[in-house]
Order: structure tokens, then sequence, then C-alpha cells
């Protein structure tokens, strides 16, 4: 975590609170040691006459004492306190007078470091907020003292409170402002300027500074060290600006103290004007220096997160699996390639793709007039009301896309057009599979329709046919049954009735099979009685139960149930099920038929003892034709046709 603090912001102040406790105190003690010598130098060059001296490098010292430390800021303070009363009075000045300057000194040190340092971020000079706040805390640090120090002045030496107070506000304030950033700045910033210009800027500075404020000057010439300062402001690292900034400022007010420049040549007015004039000087060039740096390394900032920020962006869609275009109208027919990544050179196949974005005459310029469905598309929008559209095509490449057309209004370029394209061939394709697959499916269902009717219709007009001629064998064998007494010539007969018997019920079966099938009117519904239809069903069936020794139970409901159904209907229904109850049951079993009625429902239950249906076959024995394969119903004949005309005369009157 430390490693990644003094990486992040390497200024002097985050170095010095990053090392451990033995290091950072030893550093403290040396920032506490130059507040006291450059305190005790500026009391013995205090110009004769004055109560305050001209400049007070030991506050940023002091300051800087304040702010290496993490959290004992109080502690400090005190120290700078007991310093500052030791350093006035080494210097001569009066108990009182140095315990009270001791107190204004340690009361600005602290308010100085508090505001800096008021954030959980490690101070620093990194933004225009930053400079801000350290002018605002240079210029209450600086009141403050002015204040206490002035104070003192006039109750201890009776001088004059507002000229002590604007002296040392000048020159405190000016004192924190040029020295206290060269710790808050973070050092190796970027800078454009190489090193000859580095070489030829100090020489120029060195030059401008020394001359302005020589001996031999005193023409008010102190505005041409602000171009200078400029120039490396906008062209060098900020930390760079900052120390030059700092020795621009000592160079002044020695030079000036020994009497050259053009703030000397106002002595006629009193050493104070002249001292403050040089401090206003320092201050106004120092706040505009630093404004300077820090709006620059502001925008350099700026600068790099938009470029990292189009890169991102950039790299993003040009990677991107959807085809992305941007095209820029030129004369008609064409138009500029603004932007296009590999999706879309992929997906539409132009070559002018390949020079997307280039500025050179002529690159990146598409004729729109060449045969190619997507440049149909997009002249029809240039042409158009600049509307959003979407839809399908198949570009020039062969590949189908789902395309996105809208209109953007620049203020630099005017309106371009964005396009994309998402390949759909895949899914396309698919589309297309399926829908000749569904085509192909839908001819198959309408053959096998047609084939069924055409079954349909010729089971039926055989059935009509053979119906002919099975009654007529049925009645002449009968009549050849009462007329033969040969035991042998009566079997023959009755093998001949008994098969003809089956084939006019399957052609019966086949024919109402037919009748449900097909689209004929339904018969009419009149009101039945249920009990009479069952008891009419067993006593037919009661011969051949009685063949095969099966006793057929009937309980029917005391009150007669009545419902509406075609009265052959509901005997087929009962009659199909109560003969395959008989046919199923073994000889020696049973079966009952029974009737009830629960509210508005009419219910016919049939059971016999017989083996019953195989769970696996109770779906499928209502289908037509459909025979058990179990092998103890395999033996016993049958059509499959008798439980499918069941269901579906149930259906047809709604029953269940």
């Amino acid at each position: 975590m430390r490693g990644r603090g003094v990486r992040s912001h390497n200024n002097l102040v985050t170095v010095v609170r990053e090392l451990r406790r033995p290091a950072r105190f030893a550093i403290i003690g040396v920032a506490l040691a130059l507040t006291y010598l450059l305190g005790v130098s500026a009391v013995f060059l205090t110009p004769a006459g004055s109560s305050t001296a001209a400049w007070w490098p030991a506050a940023g010292a002091a300051v800087l004492a304040v702010l290496f430390a993490r959290k004992a800021r109080w502690g400090v303070a005190a120290l700078i306190f007991v310093i500052g009363v030791a350093s006035n009075f080494s210097a001569g000045r009066p108990i009182l007078v140095s315990i009270g300057f001791g107190v204004a000194n340690a009361s600005e040190a602290w308010i100085v470091g508090a505001i800096l340092s008021r954030t959980a971020q490690a101070p620093g000079l990194r933004t225009m907020r930053d400079v801000g706040q350290l002018l605002i805390a240079a210029l209450l640090g600086a009141l403050t003292i002015g204040a206490l120090a002035a104070l003192v002045v006039l109750v201890v030496d009776g001088g004059s409170f507002v000229e002590a107070m604007a002296a040392v506000t000048a020159s405190h304030a000016s004192a924190v402002i040029v020295i206290v950033p060269c710790a808050l700045v973070a050092f190796g910033g970027p800078g454009v300027g190489r090193r000859r210009e580095h070489a030829a800027q100090i020489v120029v500075a060195a030059a401008v500074v020394g001359f302005v404020f020589s001996l031999s000057n005193s023409l008010p010439l102190a505005f041409l060290t602000l171009p200078v300062l400029s120039w490396a402001a906008f062209r060098f690292g900020y930390g760079f600006v900052i120390v030059e900034l700092f020795f621009t400022a000592v160079v002044a007010v020695v030079l000036t103290s020994l009497g050259g420049g053009p703030f000397a040549g106002t002595r006629f007015l009193g050493v104070s004007v002249t001292n403050q004039m040089l401090q206003i000087f320092i201050l106004a060039q120092a706040g505009s220096i630093l404004f300077y740096g820090a709006g620059r390394l502001e925008r350099e900032r700026l600068a790099r997160q938009v470029v990292a920020r189009e890169q991102l962006l950039r790299g993003g869609l040009v990677g991107a699996q959807v085809g992305l275009l941007i095209l820029e109208p030129a004369v008609f027919p064409y138009a500029r390639i603004v932007f296009g990544n590999h999706a879309a050179a992929r997906l539409l196949g132009w070559p002018e793709l390949e020079h997307a974005g280039d500025s050179r005459e002529g690159a990146g310029v598409v004729d729109l007039s060449r045969p190619d469905p997507v440049f149909e598309i997009l002249v029809r929008h240039f042409a158009g009301d600049g509307a959003a559209q979407a839809g399908d095509a198949t570009t020039h490449a062969g590949n189908r896309v789902q395309y996105f057309l809208s209109t953007l209004d620049t203020d630099s370029d005017g309106e371009v057009l964005n396009a994309q394209f998402v390949d759909v061939t895949e899914r396309y394709a698919a589309e297309v599979a399926n829908e000749k697959a569904l085509l192909h499916e839908q001819e198959l269902v309408d053959q096998l329709r047609d084939l069924n009717r055409q079954k349909d219709d010729f089971v039926s007009s055989v059935s009509h046919e053979l119906r002919t001629p099975i009654t007529s064998v049925l009645g002449f064998a009968e009549e050849l049954e009462d007329g033969i007494t040969d035991p042998i010539h009566r079997d023959y007969v009755q093998v001949i009735l008994r098969n003809a018997r089956r084939l006019a019920d399957l052609v019966e079966d086949l024919l109402e099979l037919g009748s449900m099938t097909s689209r004929t009117p339904q018969r009419e519904s009149t009101p039945v009685d249920v009990n009479a239809v069952v008891a009419e069903c067993i006593v037919e069936q009661s011969t051949i139960a009685r063949d095969r020794n099966i006793d057929v139970a009937s309980s029917l409901a005391a009150e007669a149930p009545w419902t509406r159904s075609a009265s052959h209907d509901l005997a087929r229904i009962v009659s199909n099920i109560l003969s395959n109850a008989i046919k199923f049951t073994l000889p020696g079993g049973s079966v009952s038929v029974r009737t009830t009625c629960a509210g508005d429902e009419v219910r016919i239950t049939i059971t016999d003892t017989g083996p019953g249906i195989p769970p696996e076959d109770l779906e499928r024995v209502f289908e037509r034709f459909y025979r058990s394969p179990a092998e103890a119903l395999r033996v016993i004949p049958g059509t499959g046709l008798g439980l499918p005309i069941v269901k579906s005369l149930v259906e047809r009157h709604g029953g269940r």
C-alpha cells in the first residue's frame, strides 16, 4: 500500500508521510531546525526602522514541518511555537515580542497544514482546485499571523497595526506560496521541451531575472519575468517550473534588499512599501504560474484520458462482431468512410474499408452508384428524411445481414450515417431450410390426406358393394339351415353363417367409420331410455354368452335415465363394449352391466373377469385396427374397430 501511494503521488510530503516513524520524525526535525535558522536570519535582515522582516521563509519551512506529520500536527505546532520564540529572542527581540510572534507563527503553520490536510488524500498540487486550496490556506494563514503580529507590535512597541499587518501578511503569504509547492509537486511530470530547450530556458530565465533585479537597473521591467516563467509552465514539468519560481523569488528578494531592481527605486516611499510591493509581485507571479502549470497538467491528464478512452472504444468497435460503419456524404454518388471495423469489411466486402479514416485525398471514398444491394439501401436512406430504419439484405460478398441505419448530426462534420450490420447468414440459411422442410412436409401431409381420403372412399365403396352379396349369402344360408337335416351338412351351413355374419359386422363397422370421417350430417338425436337400450343389448348378446358359459348380470338405475341420442348410436356403443367383454372373458366368467345417474350425467359401467388390457396398450386400444400383441389376447378374433367406433360415437354425443 505504501509503495502504491508513493508511486501515485510522489511529492515530498507523501514520501515523508510514508516513511517509518524514526525517519519521518528526523525529517520533521530538519524542517524545524531550518525554520529556526531561517527565522533568525530573517530577523537579522530586518530593514532598519521596521519591526517586521522583509520576507519570512521560515513560514514555508514551518508549514512543511506540519505537513510532514501524519496526525500529530498540534505537537508540531507546539514545537514551532518554541522555535519561533527562540529564533526571535536569539535575534535580539524582547521576550514578550518573541512569545507573541511564536504564537503567531505556530498558528499560521497549523492553519495552513490543517486546510491542506483536511482530506484523506495526501496534499499535493495535481489540479487547479489544489492550487486554489493552497492559495486560500496561505492567505488565511497569512491573515492570521498578520493580525496576531500586528497586535503584538501595537501593544508592545506601539507601532502601526495596519502597516505591521500588511507587511507581515504579504511576506508570509509570498513565502508559503513559493516554498510549500516545492514539497507538494510531483516531480518527473510530463513535458514537451527537450534538454537543449531546458538549458536555454534556464539561461534565459537567469539572464532576465538577473537583469531585471540587478543593481544597475531601476526601470519597471518586473513584468519580463512572467513570460519566461510562462514558457517554462507550458513546456516543462510542473516541478521544474515551481523550482524555477522559487529561485526567481529568492533572487528577487536578495537583489532588492541590496538595492537592485525596480522595487528598490521606491525606497523614498519607505522600506515597508518597497517590501510590500515586492511581495505583491511575488504573490501575483507565483499565483499565475501555479495556475498555468496546474491547468496544463489537467489538460494533459484529460487529453490522455480522452486518448485512452478513444483507443479503448476504437479497439472495442474494431474487434466487435457487429459490422459498424460511419459514412459522411460527399458529392453524390460518393461518400467518405469515416470509420469501418473488420466485421463490416468481412460482411460487405468493400475494398474501400481498408482506407477508412484516412484523411488523404480520395482515400476511403466509396462510389454508391456501383451495383451493390447495400449501396442501394444507403442511397435511399440519403435521399430520404434520414429517419432510422432497419431491414435485411444480402451483401455483395454473399452474406445475409440485418442492418440498422440512423443519421447523426455532428457540429464539425455535419450529418453522418451510422450503419450497423449483424451477420444473420446462418440463421437465414436455417430459416430457408426450415421453410423448405415445412413446405415439403405440408406437401407430404396433403398427399397423406389425399391417400387417406382415397382409402376411405375405397373402403366405403367396397363395403357398400359387399353389403348386398353378404346379405344374400346370409339369407340363403339361413334358408339352407332350416331345410337341412343332415348333421354334417348343417355344420357346413353354420360355418357359412358364422363367417358371413363376421363379414357383415366388419362391413357395418367400416361403413360406420366412413360415416364418422366424412362430412355427412349427424343423425337426429331423440330422447332415449338408457335402461331399455342396455336391456336390449344384453338380450342380443345373451345367446353368445350362454354358448360360452358366461353369466351376464345387470343392475339398472331405479329411475329410468334418459339421454338425447340416436337410438342406433347408443345401442352400438353398449353392444360393442358388451361384446368385447364377453369375447375376452374366459368360459365360466361373468360380465356385469350397471347404469347410474349423477346429476345431469348418465353413467354406463361394464366390467368383466377377463385378463384385462395390458397397461402399455391402454393408450392405443382406441386406434383403428390396433390389436394387442399380448399372447392371451392374440388368439381372440376381432377387427380392431370396435373401440375406435365407441370412442367416436361417445365424443360425437359429448360424452366421455
